[in-house]
C-alpha cells in the first residue's frame, strides 16, 4: 500500500490519479465489501456449491442405480428371447413327434379297419352263401313234393317210387 501511496505523490500522478484520501478509504472500503462478502457470503456460496457437488452425486448414483436395474432387465428380455428360441424348438419337435405318432395310429387303425371289413364281407358273404344254399335246398323240396304229388297222382308202382326217391336224394346230396 505504501508503494502506492508513493506512486500517488509523483508528479505525474500516472499510476494513482486523484487524491490520496480516496485511494485509501476506496481501498478500505472494497477490502471491507470483499471481507464481508467472504465471511457472510462464503459460507452461503459454498453451501450451494456443496449442495450442487451433493445433488449432482446423487443423481449420479441414481443413474448408476436405474443403469444396473436396465441392465439386469435387459439380461433378463435376452434370456427370455434365448429361453423363446429353445421352447419354440421344443414345442416343434414335440409337434412333430405328436404328428409321426398320430401318423402311425391312423395307419394302424385303417389297417386293423380293413382287416375288419374284410373279415365281416368274407362272413357276410359266408350267410349270403349259406342263405342261398337253405332257399335252394327249401325250393327244391317244394318242387319235389310237387313232383312227388305228381307222380303218386299217376299211381306209381313202388318200384319206381323208390327209384324217384333215390335219384331225388342223390342229386340234392352232390348239389350240397
Amino acid at each position: 500500500m505504501n508503494i502506492l501511496i508513493l506512486a500517488s505523490e509523483a508528479e505525474n500522478g500516472i499510476i494513482v490519479p486523484g487524491d490520496t484520501n480516496e485511494v485509501i478509504w476506496g481501498s478500505l472500503s472494497f477490502l471491507i465489501v470483499v471481507g464481508l462478502l467472504i465471511w457472510k457470503g462464503g459460507p452461503a456460496i459454498k453451501g450451494m456449491w456443496n449442495g450442487r457437488i451433493d445433488r449432482l452425486r446423487n443423481e449420479l448414483e441414481s443413474a448408476a442405480g436405474t443403469r444396473a436395474a436396465a441392465e439386469a432387465e435387459l439380461a433378463t428380455v435376452e434370456s427370455n428371447i434365448a429361453n423363446a428360441g429353445a421352447e419354440r424348438q421344443r414345442i416343434l419337435t414335440e409337434a412333430h413327434e405328436t404328428a409321426a405318432s398320430l401318423k402311425q395310429q391312423i395307419i394302424t387303425k385303417a389297417g386293423s379297419d380293413a382287416a375288419d371289413l374284410r373279415t365281416r364281407g368274407a362272413s357276410d358273404v359266408e350267410a349270403a352263401k349259406s342263405q342261398a344254399t337253405s332257399d335252394l335246398q327249401s325250393e327244391i323240396g317244394l318242387l319235389a313234393v310237387g313232383a312227388a304229388e305228381a307222380v303218386v297222382a299217376n299211381n306209381l308202382d313202388a318200384a319206381t317210387q323208390a327209384e324217384l326217391i333215390e335219384t331225388y336224394i342223390t342229386r340234392v346230396g352232390a348239389g350240397s
